[in-house]
């Protein structure tokens, strides 16, 4: 993060608010099947405890509702997943009332496989 530094506490946000920020989009993915809603080639419906996903009609997925993530992004790609968290986190510390000028987000798929995404504001 970026931004100014605050008088009463000299920092620019508290690592707590930034750390509870990321962890509740964090333990939203985690160990789930991470379901794309924006994607125009998907189609999603629920049966009972479980949600189909069907790829342009054809082979339906089916998977435990409760162990899907369904995301408003287009694809669940690294980049995708990292703008979309970006983007909710800046929201979070706005509502916090933190001020920051910049945001970098770093996604890890695996060691060695990442994607960043950053934002200036203002």
């Amino acid at each position: 993060v970026e931004g100014p530094i605050d008088d009463e506490c000299l920092f620019v946000v508290d690592f707590a608010i930034l750390k509870t920020a990321v962890r509740k989009y964090v333990d939203l993915m985690d160990h789930r099947v991470l379901l794309p809603t924006e994607n125009p080639k998907l189609a999603f419906r629920t049966e009972g405890t479980a949600t189909l996903v069907d790829y342009f009609g054809e082979p339906t997925y089916r998977f435990p509702t409760r162990d899907c993530a369904m995301l408003p992004v287009r694809n669940t790609t690294a980049e995708m997943l990292a703008e979309w968290v970006g983007e909710q986190v800046i929201r979070d510390l706005a509502e916090a009332g933190a001020t920051i000028t910049a945001l970098e987000l770093e996604v890890e798929e695996s060691f060695g496989q990442s994607a960043t995404w950053s934002r200036r504001l203002g």
